[in-house]
């Protein structure tokens, strides 16, 4: 089998990709923060083709479903539905949480969409708020999970400073 690796190369070093997490914290405020995707392994997926870094597989799929959200669309502050990956396929969006954070997103800057606790805060706001940025249509792929809780707590590698007023 062709490993793709070259036979006389190590194998390369791990990578570590991010994702971002839209999350409650114990007062029922939303935050935004970026998170490592640890447990990647090398290893063949498809045989007699080179080996890939893959995270293990979770099976707690409860649905998908693909959105297409009008330029000029706003969802205006709400909680997220249910625990979701949300990844936008074209056009840009944003999202922005209770303190203050905000990212915009295009293609393949999926986010995990956590803030099913999220409370209402001093200026009635609650969840996050989110919106399509530019003239274009924003398409996401939504992978809607069947845990409401995460198992574990992702290793945040960066918290996410307040957007500025």
């Amino acid at each position: 089998m062709n490993s793709g690796l070259g036979a006389d190369l190590p194998p390369p070093a791990t990578p570590e990709p991010t994702v971002l997490h839209v999350l409650t914290d114990a007062s029922g405020r939303s935050h935004i923060h970026r998170c490592a995707v640890d447990g990647l392994t090398l290893a063949v997926v498809v045989p007699d083709v080179p080996p890939v870094w893959r995270a293990p597989a979770e099976h707690d799929v409860a649905s998908r479903a693909m959105w297409v959200l009008p330029a000029g669309w706003r969802g205006g502050w709400h909680r997220n539905p249910a625990r979701q990956w949300v990844i936008p396929l074209s056009g840009r969006w944003f999202v922005q949480t209770q303190d203050g954070a905000r990212v915009e997103m295009g293609p393949g800057e999926m986010h995990l969409g956590d803030d099913l606790d999220s409370m209402p805060d001093e200026y009635g706001r609650v969840g996050h708020d989110s919106g399509v940025l530019g003239s274009e249509p924003c398409t996401v792929q939504v992978i809607t999970l069947t845990a409401t809780r995460a198992g574990h707590r992702c290793r945040v590698v960066a918290e996410l400073p307040p957007a500025a007023s």
